[in-house]
């Protein structure tokens, strides 16, 4: 009789489930080991499963934004002269993996309210296998594709 009551009012579909992201620490381990394209792909993946386009065409653009810093050395900066002139040639692949890093900490800072959400109401991730390995690949592939473009550009 008053089983409307117990039905929440608040949402449209009662049904639909909420949206589990994948684990912090699978997003940790594909910044580390993919680099930096990875960790945008893979955060990207996140905010699609949030349902959250502007944040994944936020993601592309970062990932367009690192493309032009690899293959233009010139315009890159002052600070990426000098990384590579004190620690020696063929140690930017270190700052691509702090810069992975980093990306890693503010796209985690971005979706820290779902996944205390997930934790504090026990919801299970789902698993990141699959989603991590097919980002580190297309990471490396696209880490792999700039390298030969940018040597060939010299």
């Amino acid at each position: 009789m008053h089983e409307h009551l117990l039905k929440p009012s608040l949402s449209r579909d009662a049904s639909a489930p909420a949206a589990t992201l994948y684990s912090t620490q699978s997003s940790f381990l594909v910044a580390f080991l993919g680099g930096a394209a990875a960790i945008v792909l893979y955060s990207a993946l996140n905010s699609w499963r949030l349902r959250r386009p502007v944040d994944s065409l936020a993601y592309l653009a970062t990932l367009a934004v690192m493309v032009l810093m690899m293959i233009d050395e010139e315009r890159s900066g002052p600070l990426f002269t000098w990384f590579v002139d004190y620690f020696g040639r063929g140690s930017e692949r270190y700052l691509w993996r702090l810069l992975a890093l980093a990306a890693f900490g503010v796209f985690y800072l971005m979706h820290r309210k779902q996944h205390r959400s997930t934790l504090l109401f026990g919801a299970k991730a789902p698993s990141p296998w699959i989603p991590a390995i097919v980002c580190m690949v297309a990471g490396f592939g696209l880490n792999v594709a700039l390298l030969t473009a940018v040597r060939m550009a010299a």
